[in-house]
Order: C-alpha cells, then structure tokens, then sequence
C-alpha cells in the first residue's frame, strides 16, 4: 500500500492507497476500538479488490491521522468531525463519486454520508454494521485500557472472533502498538465520554435511501448482533443481505476470501 497524508478541513488524513490507481474509487471506512486504522482493518480483503482504486483512511482519531484536542467530549461531536474529515479527503482528491465499504462504526460513517451527500455515492457494502437501533455490546472495548497490554488486546480480539484465526497474532501485535500511543488512548476515550450521542439510521430516514447496498453480517457476531443487518435489509429499498455461518465480527479476518469475492463482485456491477 501507498500512504500520503492529505489536509481535511482542520485535521490531517493518513491515507492508504491500494489496487489499479485509475480503477473505480471505493473508500473503505474502518470500525472503532483501540489501535484501530484502515490499513489494518481491510488489509485481507485488499487483494480481490486489486481492480478497484482502493482509498483505505485513518480516520479522524485513529491511527496516523490527526487526534484533534478542540473537539467536545461524546460521541456525536468526534462522529461529526470525522465525517465532516472523510467527505473533505474526497474534495481533497477530486473525487465526485466513489463506492463505499463500511465496517461497524465505519458502516455508521459510510450511512452518515449516503444521506448527507447522496450523489457522491454509488454502490454500499456495510460489514457488521452499526448505527441502527441495535445496540452494540463495547464491553471489551471500552475497559481495554484498564490493562493496555498483550493479553488485553488479545481478550478484545478473541470476543470479536468466533473461532481461532491463524496468523491473528499479527493483527494483534500491531493494534496494540497502535493503541498503546497517548494520542489514540486520549482521541479513543474522548470520544467514549458521555456527551451528545451519535445518530441512529432507522425506520424514519433509512426508506429514503435509493442506493444500492449491500448488508454482511458474521451470524455469531458477539460484538454487533447480526439483527442490525437484518434491520438494515428490512427498511433499505434496495438491500441485499449476505450472512455468514460461524463467522463473528471480524469478518475481514475470518472470511477474508470469499468476503473479498463477495465485495468484488457487488461492486462490479454495472
């Protein structure tokens, strides 16, 4: 992958690049949790999407990109930044019009957008997503930095995965170097403070949306209850559902062949 760092109104965006640099846009939007970033987050799915012109950001308070110190404690004020950061990122690139690949908190964003700015999107994928009245249980995120450490980090992996993952380690070795830096435990436990609240995507906005989308769940998702993508697929006029047996809620990891064929081909649809 090829990295950049690109001005975003008043953040910096780090960008990681992948696939045909002339191939059609798709912005790829990671979920939350300590040590989060985009790289890592898409990283299996990367190589079906290798015609695509793959735009995989850190977002606002993750990872590499800025960890602004202006914005209010809460949820909602950090959730408007970073949407306010991706649709800049897509201005700073000249980008009218990309597809978008959602994952939990990131399916949240890629929702955010579809409605505040309908005409720059085009087809949707949301993996796991959340957003919807379907609560997410944050549990092992949130008391993760009560011991920010090796078997901390993989006690928060292991309750997002169903079954083991070969080569996990990996994974979990570099989410805790992420983690573990005083920027992304300050930006991370901001945003979790009690404040304004995020948006809920339900039955009152989401029969607006006209786009076509793509709904994919792991069925023993401990994070995410599957129900929100059955939600989703409910009240979207034009949602397709794909769930996953034996799978939770790092699909990426645990599926990543056929979840990269199965983006692949949605995307390709012409």
């Amino acid at each position: 992958m090829r990295t950049q760092e690109v001005t975003t109104g008043p953040d910096a965006t780090h960008l990681a690049t992948a696939g045909a640099e002339h191939g059609p846009p798709v912005l790829l939007l990671h979920g939350t949790g300590p040590g989060a970033t985009g790289a890592l987050s898409f990283a299996p799915v990367l190589p079906a999407l290798d015609g695509f012109r793959c735009l995989v950001p850190d977002l606002v308070g993750f990872g590499r990109s800025g960890h602004p110190q202006d914005v209010p404690a809460g949820p909602g004020p950090w959730f408007a930044r970073r949407v306010d950061a991706v649709l800049a990122l897509l201005d700073a690139l000249g980008l009218d019009r990309v597809h978008l690949v959602g994952h939990s908190y990131g399916a949240r964003v890629a929702l955010e957008l579809i409605l505040r700015a309908p005409a720059r999107v085009d087809r949707v994928v949301l993996l796991a997503a959340g957003g919807t009245p379907v609560k997410a249980n944050l549990t092992t995120l949130t008391d993760f930095y009560g011991s920010p450490d090796e078997a901390g980090m993989r006690a928060l992996v292991d309750a997002q995965l169903s079954r083991a993952v070969p080569g996990i380690e990996r994974y979990v070795t570099e989410r805790l170097a992420t983690a573990v830096r005083p920027e992304v435990q300050r930006s991370f436990q901001a945003a979790m403070s009690s404040g304004a609240p995020m948006p809920t995507y339900d039955e009152t906005v989401l029969p607006a949306v006209s786009h076509p989308v793509l709904a994919v769940h792991g069925k023993d998702d401990a994070t995410i209850s599957a129900d929100a993508s059955l939600f989703l697929t409910e009240h979207l006029r034009h949602c397709d559902l794909h769930l996953f047996a034996g799978c939770g809620h790092l699909l990426q990891y645990e599926v990543p062949t056929r979840l990269g064929s199965l983006i692949h081909d949605f995307l390709a649809v012409t």
